[in-house]
């Protein structure tokens, strides 16, 4: 190793050892910032989940092909979600953008309330389309107005 002027070799090395500690964290931290995002694929309902806002809200996409229908289930923040409690929503409808048919597809999802849910908001949504009845990975964009609020998300079906 060759000494900088004016530094001594020790100053060189604890230099570069700090340096690559600092990457090594950066990485550390950038490699758990993109996992966090990605822990939960799934919702209670073995849906689609999306995230609205900073964690205020998750949407649960979940398709029945069957009836080539889709309800989405409303979650609050991350804890509602992980103890399954519903939020309802003062909105009028949702959009469900499916991105992977051809051409895309807009489907509208209107508001289906549990008998529990305050009047004139919703913890569920439901819409209908022959594209539903296909055996597909979604993939798309779900938005809609919490008040007068908007909210969107991306989702790919694992």
């Amino acid at each position: 190793m060759t000494e900088s002027p004016g530094y001594p070799q020790e100053d060189d090395a604890m230099r570069k050892m700090l340096g690559l500690g600092l990457v090594g964290l950066i990485g550390v931290l950038g490699v758990g910032a993109v996992g966090s995002a990605q822990d939960h694929h799934e919702g209670p309902h073995k849906g689609i989940l999306v995230e609205w806002g900073d964690e205020e809200y998750h949407p649960e996409i979940v398709v029945d092909q069957k009836a080539g229908a889709v309800t989405v289930y409303v979650y609050g923040n991350h804890d509602d979600l992980h103890k399954k409690k519903l939020k309802a929503i003062d909105s009028k409808s949702l959009t469900l953008l499916l991105k992977n048919t051809t051409p895309p597809t807009a489907v509208k999802l209107e508001p289906a309330p549990e008998k529990t849910d305050p009047k004139g908001s919703s913890t569920r949504f439901v819409g209908k389309s022959d594209v539903f009845t296909k055996a597909v990975k979604w993939e798309g964009t779900i938005s809609g107005k919490v008040g007068t609020k908007p909210y969107s998300g991306d989702f790919k079906q694992k």
